[in-house]
């Protein structure tokens, strides 16, 4: 197990104490499955008062950002989010977590018969009365500590995303119209029951290149529409490839991811 306390840089009123810990942050190695893989995790202990934020955050957080440039061996990295919490300060909403948070983490070998080495840069942020950046290094050879976390590792997995067919969800349509700095996105979702109270909708395309807030969310009976802007801050002409577009509602403590989004 590898622990390093969560460090800042923050700029502080000359007569200011200097800034409490914000908790602690753990690589788990977890252990290997059948096919070869590794299932570890990155476990926070935030502490209290203190949060810290989902991939992506909403305009009042700080998003993620995980470098594994210096490992060797790896030919995919899958992260695989815990439910975040909803939540609203001054009027903007973010998503995030607090107290204990362990983040799994699934890594594919390049080669499954030579030792895996993880060297990850972790940069995220944390929140109480002020937001700071905070950064994270981990170094380490995977199946050096087997069996590390298991039970932490087991329970996060369990509290992910529901798939939108668990969620009754029969469609899922977009319509893209050009704004001149990327794209107006209108998402239409159907469910096989009406939903209820005031649900969050994400709406994210992978390129770190395009930004997408939170969509403002209407629901009348089993329809949901969702109305986000896409923002491209990219060189070169942008195209949008359907299949990478992800849906996530957030509704009553769950949330239902939906992959891919055909036009209306």
């Amino acid at each position: 197990m590898i622990k390093t306390l969560l460090t800042a840089a923050i700029f502080l009123p000359v007569m200011a104490q200097a800034a409490e810990p914000y908790g602690e942050v753990t690589f788990l190695d977890g252990w290997r499955l059948p096919d070869g893989t590794y299932q570890t995790a990155i476990d926070f202990d935030l502490s209290e008062g203190w949060k810290t934020y989902w991939r992506t955050p909403g305009p009042a957080g700080i998003p993620p950002f995980f470098d594994w440039g210096g490992s060797t061996n790896i030919a995919d990295v899958d992260i695989q989010w815990p439910t975040p919490h909803v939540s609203e300060s001054y009027g903007l909403l973010s998503i995030g977590y607090t107290g204990r948070l362990t983040i799994p983490v699934r890594i594919t070998p390049i080669n499954s018969d030579a030792p895996v080495k993880v060297e990850l840069n972790m940069e995220f942020g944390v929140c109480s009365d002020i937001c700071v950046p905070a950064e994270a290094r981990f170094n380490t050879i995977l199946g050096n500590h087997t069996d590390d976390g298991v039970a932490e590792i087991r329970t996060a997995l369990k509290d992910g995303p529901v798939s939108a067919e668990s969620a009754g969800l029969g469609t899922a349509t977009c319509a893209l119209t050009p704004n001149g700095n990327g794209f107006d996105i209108q998402a239409s979702l159907r469910f096989a029951k009406p939903q209820t109270g005031q649900p969050v909708t994400v709406i994210e395309y992978a390129d770190p290149d395009i930004w997408i807030d939170i969509a403002e969310t209407s629901v009348n009976g089993r329809d949901l529409t969702a109305n986000a802007t896409l923002e491209y801050y990219g060189n070169g002409m942008l195209t949008i490839d359907r299949s990478n577009i992800l849906i996530t509602v957030f509704e009553d403590g769950r949330a239902v991811e939906f992959n891919g989004c055909p036009a209306s």
